[in-house]
């Protein structure tokens, strides 16, 4: 086994220099990348019989590659989706060694070759106006932590966040309590490094000026019960938690996404124009935004009656259409 065989140092090289400096990918691209390779090398060691150090480069055949990915999905219970990210890290790795090791072409051409797996599109769920407002009661808003939770919920819902921008959110962020009489707004840190600011609606304002009392700019806004910044799981537990309090959404899985597909659809009913959703959100594409006008079936309905061609009325031949006659005689 030789230098150019061993998958540490290209795994390395590939981690902490490739895709942060040279491809300066988003952080959370590179955990997700990070992850792929985390559950990879336990598996190809069990599989070659040899600690993770040893593994070479030549044991990632397609072979064993598609055996992870049917792994992730039978035995881990992954999505099509998460398999189908998976391999795009496989992928990037496969070119990245491939294109800097001649021998090794023939290798990465092979992992290339692997296809991504096509998956059905699955609906967008959503909350309803009522909906979410039960859930903004769960939380008991008579301790600290029952407050913190609401505001937690309310700015999810009025923001339309991400998790991790919630998670990253920190005090100076928020501009709340301007004396100038501008609207509250608060700075999101989007994927990809991109930088939106979101107005904050009054009584969004008034509950995280008061978590904002006594801290300072670089705190945390939402602090867990440990007094410790909200982690992505804690967000998605919270979330599920208050779902679970509102008996109407028994039986159906409410994740921080569901909220933010929520917001989206909620100005497109209140009128507000496609384009600025998408700035709302911090989508690139016009194209992502254009789910939401597909799913709201209030306004396919009113698309409808707009369009319902009006009913025929009675039928009168042509030669009893004397005023017709006499108009066009007259002109």
């Amino acid at each position: 086994m030789n230098d150019v065989d061993t998958l540490g140092p290209w795994l390395r090289r590939f981690l902490t220099e490739h895709i942060v400096s040279e491809r300066n990918l988003a952080i959370n691209t590179r955990k997700s990348y990070r992850d792929t390779f985390s559950l990879l090398l336990p598996f190809v060691s069990a599989g070659v019989r040899k600690p993770a150090d040893r593994v070479v480069v030549s044991d990632l055949t397609s072979t064993r590659i598609l055996q992870f990915l049917a792994h992730l999905e039978e035995s881990r219970g992954c999505s099509v989706q998460t398999r189908n990210q998976r391999l795009a890290a496989l992928r990037s790795f496969a070119s990245f060694v491939g294109s800097r090791e001649p021998t090794l072409v023939e290798w990465c051409g092979t992992l290339r070759a692997i296809p991504l797996k096509k998956a059905a599109t699955k609906p967008i769920g959503w909350l309803t106006k009522p909906e979410i407002h039960e859930i903004l009661a769960v939380p008991d808003r008579a301790t600290l932590q029952g407050r913190t939770e609401y505001a937690l919920l309310l700015f999810l819902y009025n923001s339309g966040a991400r998790v991790s921008e919630a998670t990253q959110l920190r005090m100076a962020d928020m501009q709340i309590g301007r004396t100038d009489g501008g609207h509250a707004l608060v700075t999101l840190n989007g994927k990809g490094g991109k930088i939106r600011q979101c107005p904050l609606w009054p009584r969004t304002e008034r509950v995280l000026a008061e978590l904002a009392r006594g801290r300072t700019g670089g705190d945390a806004v939402f602090l867990s019960r440990y007094r410790k910044p909200y982690t992505r799981f804690g967000v998605y537990h919270l979330v599920a938690r208050s779902a679970a309090g509102v008996p109407s959404l028994e039986g159906r899985k409410i994740t921080p996404h569901v909220i933010r597909h929520s917001t989206a659809c909620h100005l497109l009913q209140a009128g507000v124009d496609i384009n600025t959703i998408r700035a709302w959100l911090g989508h690139v594409s016009l194209e992502t935004t254009n789910i939401y006008a597909e799913i709201d079936l209030e306004m396919k309905a009113r698309a409808l009656a707009i369009c319902d061609a009006a009913e025929a009325g009675p039928h009168r031949p042509w030669k009893e259409d004397n005023g017709l006659m006499a108009f066009l005689k007259a002109l």
